[in-house]
């Protein structure tokens, strides 16, 4: 059942009495048994499945999450590393009545997303601030390489991000808009002696001149022309003089990391113009962002990391109400995707009402991913409260996920028998109590894979964190039924 209006319509509203938002949350998804459900409130609050290659993961639990999803009407985005996904969630579409509601991203598409023009007009109060245009490029740029902080002489950060705002703060003023390529436009036509802010011929071929110009008419009486004149002495009298080799390095930094921006796929796709926007999913709409990391390589993992990164803003930032719509975001062969930036999200995920789904076959694939930061990897599994695990030969994620599952005190039985040959023998026996694991290690390897041999039958288990299931246990044995390709 779609408990909100599907395909971009404004999300229901429900009574706003005291139970509303809570009947909501508690939302059937998914029947564990008969009498355990998986709700939306759980999926509200994380989910990692991990299994091996051919282990039913993607077909078997992945299915049934994506499927339910979208039976219920929710939005969210999706990121692709196999070349096959798009028409994989195609299907699932189709088949719940939703294939109006999908938005396909690729360069075949017509889909377009500017991303810092979008932060320039996005709704909320912190739209338009230059420090926040600043400090998403230069987060985007380091997420997507794999950065978690500055060079290893901050000053050079310091001052390509001064030069960035005060390119933005120019440009805004004069243009009104926020393209990539006009920054850098900018910035390298900018003078480079106080003796050429005089020639006739630079300011002829300025986009630099021309906005100081342009924006000097535009801003006057305005709250931006305090902003624009402190950009124009910039680039007028402090940029300028400068040392050459201070002033190459400065602008070295930034153009650097922009050029991925600037050129092919990339620049087409997320710096042109914006034609759909992350609030599409908060209504409904379903972003398939169909660049394969198999197909596209790096160009297309960065573009999927760009466009997380900033729906996941997009997401914390809305006001969450009684009929609010959950969205999801969707990963298989997840360690492509992930970034130190996710525990924070995932942090603040229930109350926006965002359902995080992470698929990958082995907690190693993180660990690489985090350049080895065991820490990084713990935290952010911490914050996925349902785990489920299928079939699996890595002793790394079995002995984590039985120590995820945890241990109980479990009664141990120990005897022998005694008596000298010729003799009546004596039976002796004694019991014990021994922490153990409610699951071993080995028994992840023996989980059902599906296919003909399993008469389609996948095996998995399932913890949740702070959940006991009717079993009377921290986990419950499932089995998922592959749907005939």
């Amino acid at each position: 059942m779609d408990f909100w209006k599907r395909g971009g319509d404004a999300p229901r509203k429900n009574p706003s009495d005291a139970s509303a938002a809570a009947s909501i949350l508690d939302i059937p998804l998914l029947w564990i048994s008969p009498h355990d459900v998986w709700r939306v409130r759980d999926a509200c609050e994380g989910t990692q499945v991990f299994g091996a290659t051919g282990s039913g993961k993607t077909s078997g639990s992945g299915q049934s999450i994506a499927k339910a999803f979208l039976a219920s009407g929710f939005g969210g985005i999706v990121l692709t590393a196999k070349p096959d996904e798009r028409a994989q969630w195609e299907k699932y579409a189709r088949e719940a009545g939703r294939g109006d509601s999908l938005i396909i991203v690729s360069p075949t598409e017509p889909w377009r997303f500017n991303f810092l023009d979008y932060e320039l007009r996005r709704p909320g109060l912190g739209a338009g601030d230059t420090e926040n245009l600043v400090r998403l490029f230069f987060t985007v740029l380091e997420i997507g390489e794999g950065k978690s902080g500055q060079t290893s002489d901050p000053f050079w950060d310091r001052a390509a991000k001064q030069m960035l705002r005060n390119a933005i703060d120019l440009l805004t003023a004069a243009k009104g808009r926020l393209v990539l390529a006009e920054i850098y436009d900018l910035i390298t036509s900018a003078p480079t002696s106080v003796d050429e802010t005089m020639s006739e011929a630079w300011q002829r071929n300025s986009l630099c001149f021309e906005c100081i110009a342009e924006g000097d008419a535009r801003v006057k009486g305005t709250e931006k022309e305090h902003d624009f004149r402190l950009a124009s002495k910039y680039w007028l009298r402090e940029f300028p003089t400068l040392a050459e080799k201070t002033r190459s390095v400065i602008v070295t930094t930034f153009t650097s990391m922009a050029d991925c921006f600037l050129r092919g796929k990339l620049r087409e796709m997320f710096c042109t113009s914006t034609n759909f926007v992350p609030e599409h999913t908060h209504l409904g709409h379903i972003v398939i962002l169909d660049l394969p990391v198999k197909e596209y390589g790096e160009v297309g993992r960065f573009a999927q990391v760009l466009f997380k990164h900033v729906w996941q803003g997009a997401t914390e930032r809305r006001v969450v109400e009684t009929g609010t719509r959950p969205v999801f975001l969707w990963a298989d062969e997840s360690q492509y995707f992930i970034t130190s930036t996710d525990k924070d999200f995932q942090m603040t995920a229930r109350s926006a009402r965002a359902c995080t789904v992470y698929l990958t076959q082995n907690l190693p694939n993180y660990l690489a991913s985090l350049g080895g930061d065991r820490a990084a990897a713990d935290s952010l599994l911490g914050n996925f409260q349902t785990k489920i695990f299928h079939a699996n030969g890595d002793a790394t994620t079995n002995q984590w996920a039985a120590e995820s599952i945890a241990r109980s005190w479990q009664q141990r039985r120990s005897g022998g028998t005694s008596g000298a040959a010729g003799e009546k023998s004596s039976h002796n026996s004694s019991y014990s109590d021994s922490l153990e694991f409610e699951v071993l290690p080995g028994e992840f390897t023996r989980l059902r894979k599906g296919g003909p041999e399993n008469q389609q039958q996948v095996e998995a288990i399932i913890h949740q964190g702070g959940r006991i299931f009717s079993n009377g246990k921290t986990h419950y044995h499932l089995i998922f039924r592959q749907r005939s390709q």
